[in-house]
Formats: structure tokens, C-alpha cells, sequence
């Protein structure tokens, strides 16, 4: 499947933060912007040969990059989570959270990315890390 995101997969993944965050009564905000510098910068990982490894090259980046960046007012971590997931399946891969320690360790390293400076290079590194540690065949 599709490694690119278009316009209308943008427009869902707002969508989808929207019913979100308005479901759970907190207030819906987006930064167009930097939500579309998120996957702006998907295509520098297209010279990597092996699909396994550009697929989760590109994950890593959508899952630390929407947390990081707070694209959103509210749920980026929620949709980062579901948008890298949705990703990885289109590519034929999937990250199993089976266990509420998998949920805890995730959402740990989410957080911990939350809190980084501009330029820290482990915003992406570590995330990548615990991403080819768990990813499967999906």
C-alpha cells in the first residue's frame, strides 16, 4: 500500500483529532502547518532500499514528529499513535500493544519525547529504537 499521505488522508487525520478531543469535551485546534511539515518530510527516507526499514524510518517520524510538535491543541499523542499505526499496516507491518505494560512503555516514551529540546536528536532515535524492537508482520 501507500507510503505517501495525500491532502484527503490529511484531512481525515484532522477529522479524526476533531471527534477525538470534542468527544472527550476538551477544545479541537489544529496548526495546519506543522502537521503538514510532519509528513513534508516523509520522502527523505525513500533512498533506503528495504521497505521494513523505510517503513519504520517514516513511523518513527510520524509518531515522535505529531507528538513533539503538538500540531494539535489537544490528542497528539492519540493520533500520532493512530495515524503511525494505520501507516505501518498500509505497509504491510503492525505494532501489537497487547499488555497494559506495552501501553505504559509506549506512552511513557511519548511523553518523554513531549518534553524535548529542538535539535535533541533522540526526539526520533529512541522512538525508532522501541519501534524496530516491536514491530511485526502484520
Amino acid at each position: 500500500m501507500s507510503e505517501e499521505f495525500t491532502d484527503v488522508d490529511i484531512e481525515e487525520i484532522i477529522q479524526e483529532n476533531k471527534d477525538l478531543v470534542e468527544g472527550r469535551g476538551e477544545p479541537f485546534g489544529v496548526n495546519k502547518e506543522k502537521l503538514l511539515e510532519v509528513f513534508s518530510r516523509l520522502n527523505s527516507f525513500n533512498d533506503i532500499t528495504n521497505k521494513r526499514n523505510r517503513t519504520i524510518k517514516k513511523s518513527s517520524h510520524i509518531l515522535a514528529m505529531l507528538a513533539w510538535q503538538q500540531p494539535f491543541s489537544e490528542g497528539n499523542k492519540e493520533i500520532a499513535l493512530s495515524v503511525a499505526k494505520l501507516f505501518l499496516r498500509r505497509n504491510g507491518l503492525d505494532l501489537p500493544i497487547r499488555t497494559l505494560e506495552d501501553e505504559k512503555e509506549l506512552f511513557d516514551l511519548l511523553v518523554k519525547t513531549v518534553f524535548k529540546f529542538d535539535g535533541d536528536p533522540t526526539i526520533i532515535d529512541e522512538i525508532e529504537k522501541y519501534l524496530f524492537k516491536n514491530v511485526t508482520n502484520y
